[in-house]
């Protein structure tokens, strides 16, 4: 699927995650990932004992939904991923509620086939 970025932020955007600064990976490895962003454009690197990586992306507006998407990359393999943020917690515990994760799905670049859960959360 083709998605039309835009080459500024729309003002609707006004809610738009900060994604910049330390989060970390849940799934499919647990590790520290450090982002940059710039308007809707997020990069920056994970790393745990095993594996360095990078990773790079635009955060596209669908609908109420704010979505990640982009391509990862370590001496793994590479690949895709797309992640709904969830800036509110609401399917998550009580206790979280107002913390920022992201879920969603990854796959290597050599496959049709999503491989595998993504999820992250900021620190």
């Amino acid at each position: 699927m083709v998605r039309k970025i835009p080459e500024k932020i729309p003002r609707e955007w006004a809610s738009m995650p900060d994604m910049q600064g330390a989060w970390i990976i849940l799934q499919p490895i647990a590790a520290d990932l450090q982002l940059l962003q710039s308007g809707h454009f997020v990069s920056g690197t994970y790393c745990n004992v095993k594996v360095k990586g990078t990773i790079e992306g635009t955060l596209i507006k669908e609908g109420e939904d704010i979505v990640f998407t982009g391509k990862w990359s370590d001496q793994l393999g590479r690949g895709s991923f797309s992640v709904l943020i969830d800036k509110t917690g609401h399917n998550r515990e009580k206790d979280e509620v107002g913390r920022t994760f992201f879920h969603g799905k990854w796959k290597h670049s050599q496959s049709q086939i999503w491989d595998g859960e993504f999820v992250g959360e900021k620190r």
